[in-house]
């Protein structure tokens, strides 16, 4: 385990410096860069664990398509987004944050050791099992609560977009009177 720490110090200082740019993030369409940039990290990371196939995973999966998904709705917004700056509490938040996942983390580790994981079997056969027999539900759910968050946020942007004021046209309700002066 201890080969494994010169490895695995840098893709986690990438990781967590770019989990805090996509909290600190002044434009959403930056903060979906700094998604991207942490979802290649934890690759890098799955990939020095030797989890090659949730390296890859993690390569289509997030940074491919969902990354992807959030800069498009990004912007698909009229303004980019730029609207949607963060205040200035987010960085604070995103601090007491990570303090609560490093404490969760101490408590686990000093609850016992972690326990050896044993490879099982990563074919394409035994994965394609895996995936489309007991998770096929939650698979293909996935894909329309994704488009029902971007519904979502969209319909919450909407209601704060500012309405564009027309003049209300005057209703004939009695014919006009022409009026001559000398």
């Amino acid at each position: 385990m201890d080969g494994l720490f010169i490895p695995l110090l840098p893709g986690c200082i990438v990781a967590i410096a770019s989990a805090l740019g996509v909290v600190s993030a002044r434009r959403p369409v930056y903060a979906a860069i700094f998604l991207l940039v942490h979802s290649l990290s934890l690759a890098a990371l799955f990939g020095v664990l030797s989890a090659a196939m949730v390296a890859v995973g993690q390569i289509v999966i997030y940074s491919g398509a969902i990354v992807v998904l959030f800069l498009f709705v990004v912007t698909l917004l009229p303004t980019g987004g730029r609207e949607l700056a963060p205040t200035g509490a987010r960085l604070p938040a995103g601090l007491v944050a990570a303090a609560a996942v490093l404490i969760a983390l101490a408590a686990s580790l000093a609850a016992g050791a972690i326990p050896v994981v044993t490879p099982g079997d990563l074919s394409v056969v035994a994965v394609g099992h895996a995936l489309f027999g007991s998770l096929l539900v939650g698979f293909e759910l996935t894909a329309p609560l994704l488009l029902v968050a971007i519904i979502g946020a969209v319909v919450i942007w909407r209601r704060h977009e500012p309405r564009t004021r027309t003049a209300v046209p005057a209703k004939a309700t009695e014919p006009r009177t022409l009026v001559m002066h000398r």
